[in-house]
């Protein structure tokens, strides 16, 4: 009996301790799989963050640095449209143009396969332009900041502009004037060795090279008779040459309007004040009415004429043409009362001799003054 109660103890404790024996056994291979998962992720984890790091790297490199820098110059090909000229500020020496441009430059770097991409423009390279003479911030872009990048690594950059720019205007031939207005485009930052413009084509006319202007512009007293686009430096000092290009054109202004609304009552008002040549020096009350309304005639229209012509530290053309007027009228009243004053005297004969000199001197006086100061 006490042997059968010693074996079955020596049973179950050998059981126990078989048991206890094997649970150390289990957490060693468990343990072994936690490590070899944690140590396959670490690896992903690492080899993600190197990639991440060289793909931010090359990013950094692709937007930093020009494509090809070692051969050169980075080629960039532009042609401009201007679309409208929505006005012309004599006194504000500003222009204010609406614009398309287009951009074009090679970068094998961004070379792919498959369809045409379509990416924000400042996570590439670009050449960061800028309107040179733009009127501080009121120049506004119309479209997205983005580039379209093909197969081969061509990216292409569209963009349309409106707003003024400024732009100094000579006006000493004011009415019958022209000049020559500049838009001028220039890279932030890169200088002639580094970035080359080219002129390209039109899409539509491979003929047009460079820029266009629309024949059609919402420019009533102003026609374009030619325009130029071309690669240009910006050297505003000696010091600095940044690379860019422009498009010129030159207008003129259409004369026929002042010619009319302008010219032409003026010279009635000057003719008008002729009339007293022709009266009696003896009835003197109508001379020097007809002298003195002339000259207040002529000096409300110059208040008039003064919302049409530009503020000026200079004169015009038509600044010389009314202050020429302006004396005429004023002599001839400065007449009309010599004559009365003689005719007072009882020198009818010599004030009559005088107003019929008047009658050639004053006109040709005029006429010479007018060719003088509108044409010559």
């Amino acid at each position: 009996m006490i042997f059968l109660v010693c074996l079955l103890a020596l049973s179950v404790f050998g059981v126990d301790e078989g048991r206890n024996s094997a649970k150390p056994e289990q957490p060693d291979k468990e343990t072994t799989t936690e490590k070899a998962a944690e140590t396959a992720v670490e690896k992903v984890v690492e080899k993600a963050l190197e990639k991440a790091v060289q793909e931010t790297a090359e990013k950094a490199e692709i937007k930093a640095k020009r494509p090809d820098e070692w051969k050169g110059p980075t080629k960039v090909n532009f042609f401009i449209f201007v679309i409208d000229i929505d006005k012309i500020d004599d006194a504000a020496q500003s222009f204010t143009p609406n614009i398309f441009i287009r951009l074009s430059w090679n970068d094998k770097r961004l070379a792919h396969e498959g369809a045409i991409k379509i990416i924000p423009l400042e996570d590439i390279w670009n050449p960061h332009l800028v309107i040179a003479n733009q009127g501080g911030n009121l120049v506004q872009k119309s479209l997205p900041e983005v580039v379209e990048i093909e197969y081969d690594g061509t990216v292409t950059y569209r963009q349309r502009y409106t707003g003024p720019l400024s732009q100094p205007l000579k006006l000493s031939k004011f009415p019958f004037d022209q000049h020559l207005f500049t838009i001028q485009f220039v890279t932030a930052g890169y200088a002639s060795k580094e970035v080359q413009f080219v002129p390209s084509p039109a899409v539509t006319d491979p003929q047009i090279i460079g820029g266009a202007i629309s024949k059609t512009l919402s420019l009533p007293d102003w026609k374009v008779t030619e325009y130029v686009a071309e690669n240009r430096l910006y050297n505003p000092v000696r010091d600095i040459e940044a690379a860019g290009f422009v498009f010129e054109f030159t207008a003129k202004r259409y004369a026929v309007y002042y010619l009319w609304q302008v010219i032409v009552p003026l010279v009635f008002i000057v003719m008008m004040a002729w009339g007293a040549f022709y009266i009696d020096p003896t009835n003197g009350g109508a001379q020097i009415g007809i002298a003195t309304s002339s000259m207040l005639t002529l000096i409300a229209y110059r208040f008039i004429l003064g919302n049409l012509i530009p503020r000026l530290p200079y004169m015009t053309r038509l600044d010389y043409f009314t202050l020429g007027s302006t004396v005429l009228v004023f002599l001839t009243l400065i007449e009309v009362i010599i004559t009365t004053n003689l005719a007072l005297r009882e020198k009818e004969k010599l004030a009559r001799k005088i107003d019929r000199w008047c009658r050639f001197i004053f006109p040709i006086t005029f006429i010479l003054w007018a060719v003088r100061s509108l044409v010559l």
